[in-house]
């Protein structure tokens, strides 16, 4: 490995563990304002009369409703940041590296199109909108059910905690991974198409998440390189290919990209890089997943995975 290569790897790595402190800490950040609600509309309900023919739905819709929309519009602001972010440092992974190897493009190159930015930002809040709206509707018919005695208050505070607990928070966490990681892929996917003319052999190369539950059809397409304006072409589970510029490209099916972890990276032709092909499964990927070590043998034996 040359030395321009070194430091090329080098601040890629610092530019993914990045990445990855902007998921964690955009997720810890609407998981905490989903408590903050939990803790809130809990309070609001153990207020009330222990006898359900004293319940006043209206008013307790109301309150709720307030809580419920403050979280969605706080929810939607921290994700827009992350958006932002995640924007600027997918151009980065092209940028930096690429510098540290001695390619200065960073000057070279105009700013991304930010009407692209701007649509997954509008996107993003209004989907974390939506789910403090369908919250609100099923939390409306608890209440329902408690003032016409189907239920007790009781009950209904427990299933309304397990809506907020569970329901809102998986699809609220789902969401914040999927489109901060979308904008990061966006970027950098941009990015690297206006960098190519100056960079020759400058490709982009598929690496899977190393999650222990993850697509099969992403594992398989671990490693493989194409040029930067090419596309994957990604097994579907439905069938037949998808063609996709990047994980988590906009056109591609909800099954390819919904808490997809995979990266396209910068990849230069004439460089010899440690991993050129997939990279070997963890023994703790293997024990754990047995489609993984199905998926591995094949590999090993057709000579497209590392011992």
């Amino acid at each position: 490995m040359t030395p321009e290569q070194k430091r090329f790897e080098a601040v890629l790595k610092e530019r993914l563990a990045e990445r990855a402190r902007l998921l964690i800490g955009a997720d810890q950040k609407v998981v905490g304002l989903l408590r903050d609600a939990l803790s809130q509309i809990t309070a609001q309900l153990a207020s009330q009369p222990a006898e359900w023919q004293q319940w006043h739905l209206t008013r307790l819709r109301d309150q709720i409703s307030t809580v419920l929309v403050a979280t969605g519009q706080k929810a939607g602001a921290e994700t827009d940041l992350a958006l932002r972010d995640a924007w600027q440092q997918g151009e980065d992974l092209v940028d930096k590296p690429l510098a540290a190897a001695g390619h200065a493009v960073e000057m070279r190159l105009t700013a991304l199109d930010a009407r692209v930015l701007s649509a997954m930002r509008t996107f993003g809040h209004e989907r974390l909108n939506n789910v403090a709206a369908e919250a609100l509707g099923k939390i409306g018919q608890q209440l329902g059910l408690v003032t016409i005695g189907s239920v007790t208050p009781f009950q209904a505070i427990k299933a309304v905690q397990a809506l907020l607990e569970s329901d809102s928070t998986k699809r609220a966490t789902t969401i914040v991974r999927t489109e901060v990681s979308r904008a990061f892929a966006v970027a950098s996917k941009e990015r690297l198409m206006q960098a190519a003319p100056l960079v020759p052999g400058l490709g982009k190369q598929w690496r899977r998440s190393g999650k222990i539950h993850s697509r099969w059809a992403h594992d398989l397409m671990d490693g493989q390189v194409v040029e930067a304006g090419a596309s994957f072409k990604v097994p579907n589970p439905g069938g037949g290919i998808d063609l996709m510029q990047c994980p988590h490209d906009p056109k591609a099916p909800p099954e390819q990209v919904i808490n997809c972890g995979c990266l396209a990276i910068p990849y230069l032709k004439s460089w010899k890089v440690a991993t050129p092909g997939a990279k070997p499964f963890t023994e703790l990927e293997l024990k754990l997943d047995a489609r993984k070590a199905a998926l591995d043998k094949a590999a090993k034996e057709a000579g497209r995975r590392q011992e």
